[in-house]
Protein backbone atom coordinates (compact mmCIF):
# COMPACT_ATOMS: atom_id res chain seq x y z
CA UNK A 1 0.00 0.00 0.00
CA UNK A 2 2.90 2.53 -0.70
CA UNK A 3 4.29 3.65 -3.69
CA UNK A 4 8.34 2.99 -2.53
CA UNK A 5 8.88 5.89 -0.82
CA UNK A 6 10.70 4.93 2.37
CA UNK A 7 7.95 4.47 5.46
CA UNK A 8 7.97 6.51 8.28
CA UNK A 9 6.71 5.60 11.36
CA UNK A 10 3.48 6.52 12.88
CA UNK A 11 2.75 6.53 16.34
CA UNK A 12 -0.99 5.50 16.40
CA UNK A 13 -3.90 4.13 18.75
CA UNK A 14 -6.50 2.25 18.35
CA UNK A 15 -9.81 2.22 20.27
CA UNK A 16 -13.18 2.23 19.98
CA UNK A 17 -15.56 4.40 18.08
CA UNK A 18 -17.69 7.06 19.72
CA UNK A 19 -20.55 10.00 18.58
CA UNK A 20 -17.73 12.19 18.74
CA UNK A 21 -15.39 10.69 16.04
CA UNK A 22 -18.49 11.23 13.53
CA UNK A 23 -16.50 14.35 12.13
CA UNK A 24 -12.93 12.54 12.11
CA UNK A 25 -14.62 9.31 10.84
CA UNK A 26 -16.74 11.42 7.38
CA UNK A 27 -13.48 13.00 6.80
CA UNK A 28 -11.61 9.98 6.31
CA UNK A 29 -14.39 7.91 4.72
CA UNK A 30 -14.83 11.56 2.49
CA UNK A 31 -11.02 11.42 1.39
CA UNK A 32 -10.48 7.53 0.77
CA UNK A 33 -12.76 7.66 -1.67
CA UNK A 34 -11.60 10.54 -3.43
CA UNK A 35 -8.31 9.38 -3.42
CA UNK A 36 -9.13 5.47 -4.16
CA UNK A 37 -11.98 5.26 -6.43
CA UNK A 38 -11.04 8.19 -8.85
CA UNK A 39 -11.68 6.17 -12.19
CA UNK A 40 -13.76 3.90 -10.39
CA UNK A 41 -16.28 5.98 -9.71
CA UNK A 42 -17.53 8.96 -12.08
CA UNK A 43 -15.68 11.98 -11.47
CA UNK A 44 -18.27 14.08 -10.48
CA UNK A 45 -20.09 11.52 -7.81
CA UNK A 46 -16.42 11.44 -6.32
CA UNK A 47 -16.53 15.81 -6.85
CA UNK A 48 -19.52 16.02 -5.08
CA UNK A 49 -18.87 14.05 -2.02
CA UNK A 50 -18.37 16.56 1.18
CA UNK A 51 -18.17 15.74 5.06
CA UNK A 52 -20.57 17.76 5.37
CA UNK A 53 -23.19 15.75 2.89
CA UNK A 54 -21.95 12.48 4.24
CA UNK A 55 -23.01 13.57 7.84
CA UNK A 56 -26.06 14.97 6.30
CA UNK A 57 -26.67 11.66 4.95
CA UNK A 58 -26.62 10.01 8.07
CA UNK A 59 -22.86 8.53 8.40
CA UNK A 60 -22.11 7.89 11.55
CA UNK A 61 -25.43 7.83 13.15
CA UNK A 62 -24.70 4.17 13.96
CA UNK A 63 -22.30 5.46 16.68
CA UNK A 64 -24.98 6.64 18.84
CA UNK A 65 -26.27 3.45 20.40
CA UNK A 66 -24.14 0.88 18.62
CA UNK A 67 -25.36 -2.66 18.29
CA UNK A 68 -23.24 -5.29 20.70
CA UNK A 69 -22.36 -7.45 17.96
CA UNK A 70 -20.91 -4.69 15.76
CA UNK A 71 -17.14 -3.39 16.30
CA UNK A 72 -16.62 0.27 15.48
CA UNK A 73 -13.50 1.40 15.51
CA UNK A 74 -11.11 4.22 14.97
CA UNK A 75 -6.98 4.16 14.21
CA UNK A 76 -5.68 7.65 15.92
CA UNK A 77 -2.59 9.74 16.25
CA UNK A 78 -1.08 10.89 19.81
CA UNK A 79 -2.48 14.62 18.95
CA UNK A 80 -6.47 12.73 18.30
CA UNK A 81 -6.84 13.23 14.93
CA UNK A 82 -8.27 10.20 13.27
CA UNK A 83 -6.88 8.80 10.06
CA UNK A 84 -8.65 5.46 9.67
CA UNK A 85 -11.80 3.06 10.59
CA UNK A 86 -13.44 -0.09 10.56
CA UNK A 87 -16.92 -1.59 11.02
CA UNK A 88 -17.18 -5.26 11.56
CA UNK A 89 -20.10 -7.47 12.75
CA UNK A 90 -22.43 -9.98 11.91
CA UNK A 91 -22.40 -10.84 7.76
CA UNK A 92 -25.19 -8.25 6.55
CA UNK A 93 -25.77 -10.93 3.75
CA UNK A 94 -27.41 -13.65 5.33
CA UNK A 95 -27.36 -15.88 2.09
CA UNK A 96 -23.18 -15.97 2.22
CA UNK A 97 -21.74 -19.07 4.05
CA UNK A 98 -19.62 -16.43 6.19
CA UNK A 99 -20.80 -15.42 9.69
CA UNK A 100 -18.52 -12.08 9.75
CA UNK A 101 -18.21 -9.26 7.93
CA UNK A 102 -15.75 -6.86 7.53
CA UNK A 103 -17.92 -3.78 6.89
CA UNK A 104 -15.62 -1.00 5.65
CA UNK A 105 -11.96 -0.13 6.26
CA UNK A 106 -10.70 3.17 5.44
CA UNK A 107 -7.49 4.60 6.12
CA UNK A 108 -5.85 7.74 4.24
CA UNK A 109 -3.57 7.10 2.04
CA UNK A 110 -0.64 9.09 3.64
CA UNK A 111 -1.14 6.87 6.71
CA UNK A 112 -1.15 3.54 4.17
CA UNK A 113 1.70 0.87 4.37
CA UNK A 114 2.57 1.44 8.24
CA UNK A 115 0.66 -0.55 9.92
CA UNK A 116 -2.48 0.69 10.92
CA UNK A 117 -5.05 -1.43 8.28
CA UNK A 118 -3.67 -5.04 9.33
CA UNK A 119 -4.05 -3.34 12.96
CA UNK A 120 -7.64 -2.49 12.66
CA UNK A 121 -8.39 -5.92 10.81
CA UNK A 122 -7.41 -7.06 13.68
CA UNK A 123 -9.30 -5.81 16.21
CA UNK A 124 -12.79 -6.14 14.16
CA UNK A 125 -11.28 -10.19 14.19
CA UNK A 126 -11.00 -10.29 17.60
CA UNK A 127 -14.43 -8.67 17.78
CA UNK A 128 -16.33 -11.30 15.54
CA UNK A 129 -14.22 -14.03 17.32
CA UNK A 130 -15.47 -12.56 20.69
CA UNK A 131 -18.68 -12.83 19.41
CA UNK A 132 -19.04 -16.30 18.29
CA UNK A 133 -18.17 -15.83 14.57
CA UNK A 134 -15.18 -17.55 13.66
CA UNK A 135 -14.94 -16.49 10.12
CA UNK A 136 -15.19 -12.77 8.00
CA UNK A 137 -16.07 -11.40 4.49
CA UNK A 138 -15.28 -8.58 3.29
CA UNK A 139 -16.51 -7.15 -0.16
CA UNK A 140 -14.32 -5.23 -2.08
CA UNK A 141 -15.00 -2.86 -5.56
CA UNK A 142 -13.45 -5.28 -8.23
CA UNK A 143 -10.64 -2.41 -9.94
CA UNK A 144 -9.60 -1.31 -6.70
CA UNK A 145 -6.09 -1.89 -6.51
CA UNK A 146 -5.97 -2.22 -2.40
CA UNK A 147 -8.08 -5.24 -2.82
CA UNK A 148 -3.79 -7.08 -2.42
CA UNK A 149 -4.07 -5.98 1.47
CA UNK A 150 -6.65 -8.90 1.58
CA UNK A 151 -4.71 -11.02 -0.09
CA UNK A 152 -1.59 -10.11 2.28
CA UNK A 153 -3.86 -10.58 5.24
CA UNK A 154 -4.79 -14.20 4.00
CA UNK A 155 -8.32 -13.50 2.43
CA UNK A 156 -9.22 -15.56 -0.64
CA UNK A 157 -10.99 -14.22 -3.09
CA UNK A 158 -13.98 -16.37 -2.53
CA UNK A 159 -16.91 -14.78 -5.49
CA UNK A 160 -17.80 -11.86 -7.35
CA UNK A 161 -21.10 -9.75 -7.14
CA UNK A 162 -22.89 -6.64 -8.85
CA UNK A 163 -24.15 -4.18 -6.01
CA UNK A 164 -25.68 -1.00 -5.84
CA UNK A 165 -23.28 1.98 -4.51
CA UNK A 166 -25.27 4.88 -3.39
CA UNK A 167 -22.35 7.50 -3.33
CA UNK A 168 -21.34 5.47 -7.12
CA UNK A 169 -24.67 6.22 -8.19
CA UNK A 170 -24.86 2.51 -9.73
CA UNK A 171 -24.24 -0.54 -10.27
CA UNK A 172 -20.38 -1.70 -9.34
CA UNK A 173 -18.38 -5.07 -9.99
CA UNK A 174 -17.35 -6.35 -6.38
CA UNK A 175 -15.03 -9.15 -5.35
CA UNK A 176 -15.43 -10.82 -1.81
CA UNK A 177 -12.42 -11.98 -0.02
CA UNK A 178 -13.03 -14.25 2.75
CA UNK A 179 -11.17 -15.87 5.94
CA UNK A 180 -12.67 -19.27 7.05
CA UNK A 181 -10.61 -19.06 10.08
CA UNK A 182 -9.57 -15.35 11.75
CA UNK A 183 -7.69 -17.09 14.46
CA UNK A 184 -3.96 -15.48 12.89
CA UNK A 185 -5.92 -12.64 11.47
CA UNK A 186 -6.69 -11.48 15.67
CA UNK A 187 -3.53 -11.93 16.32
CA UNK A 188 -2.21 -8.78 14.23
Amino acid sequence: MTDGAPARSWQFEIRPAGPDDRLGMARVHVATWKSTYRGMVPEERLDALTVEGDIASGFGRWLTDPPPDRAYRVAHLSDGTIVGFAVGGPNRYPEDDFSGELGAIYVLQDHQGHGIGSALVGHIARHLLATGRPDMIVWVIAQNPYRRFYEKLGGVLVRERVAESRIAGGSLRERGYGWRDLTALARR
